[in-house]
């Protein structure tokens, strides 16, 4: 059995507890989801140090607060291009700087990459955080690097790789796909907006239908972006779906380091993958006392 390690989004809370538990586990390979970052796109810089102590294998697809600027980011929010493009020219910088810092980890997006195990991985679009109206977000980064400054162009970017990986493969992505239902409690579904609606990502959808179409779908999609639990209410939120055979994983729990009780847990998600190509997502809380697995998908902490 192939197990993987999944961080969900970080911001910061990633230490040398961390690394000394992947590092002494049978995990084939640890994957970063993205959001490094807190506030300040900067702050991720001061986690690299922590992430290049890992001897596993480990992969990394930026989320929208690794190197993207505080006024891309509101720009981003608001819809206001000026915004957008006046912070879209220190992202290149930051890019550089990520590029040359990050020895202990794959940088992902729009890439292939083969994991140990005789296993895939296709990396979707960086950067995402979703919309409600169609549109690629840090859109002038985009485009410079990739080529890429609509949704249709970011699908058919996926699709290539798609029709280049071979089975079996799974997608890593930051945000994940339209069409996983629109409630603020679903896997990809927005809390934070006056009224509830799906916020997934229409180019990740299209290319994961594409990919069922021709025969070859992958066995899992693994993002995050979305926190659980929610910001409204602090109501648990799905964290994995299997949908059409392919399992779905948010893996953006949110605080991801926490105290419950006298214990400080560490979370994770554990991906397993068995020889007959079935998949199965665990929650994984790790403290001093060991580790606790919880599979619940309505679970937001351990029992």
């Amino acid at each position: 059995m192939l197990k993987l390690a999944i961080v969900g989004d970080a911001h910061m809370q990633f230490d040398e507890e961390d690394v000394r538990y992947f590092n002494a586990s049978d995990y084939a390979a640890v994957l970063f989801v993205g959001d490094l970052a807190s506030k300040n796109p900067d702050s991720m810089f001061r986690l690299l140090p922590v992430i290049n102590q890992l001897t596993k294998p480990a992969y990394l697809i930026p989320g929208n607060h690794d190197t993207t600027g505080v006024r891309a980011l509101i720009g981003e929010i608001t819809q206001n291009q000026f915004l957008i493009n006046f912070g879209a020219s220190s992202q290149p910088r930051r890019m550089q700087r990520l590029k040359a810092e990050l020895t202990g980890a794959t940088l992902c997006g729009y890439s292939l990459h083969e994991l140990p195990g005789n296993l895939q991985m296709v990396a979707a679009r960086p950067f995402s955080m979703g919309s409600t109206n169609r549109t690629v977000n840090f859109r002038p980064y985009l485009e410079k690097e990739y080529g890429v400054a609509t949704l249709e162009q970011s699908r058919d970017k996926i699709i290539s790789l798609i029709d280049r990986v071979s089975s079996p493969y799974i997608i890593l992505a930051h945000h994940g796909p339209f069409g996983l239902g629109s409630k603020a409690t679903d896997i990809w579904g927005a809390d934070f907006l006056p009224k509830e609606t799906d916020f997934g990502d229409h180019d990740l959808a299209e290319a994961i239908a594409y990919a069922r179409s021709i025969g070859k779908p992958p066995l899992a999609v693994v993002a995050g972006h979305m926190h659980y639990p929610t910001k409204h209410g602090k109501k648990p939120k799905q964290w994995w779906v299997m949908q059409d055979a392919i399992l779905y994983i948010n893996a953006a729990r949110w605080p991801r380091i926490f105290r419950q009780g006298d214990e400080l847990l560490h979370h994770h998600v554990r991906l397993s993958l068995n020889a007959e190509d079935t998949a199965r997502a665990e929650a994984v809380y790790v403290s001093a006392a060991g580790e606790r697995l919880v599979h619940d998908d309505r679970a937001m902490a351990p029992e």
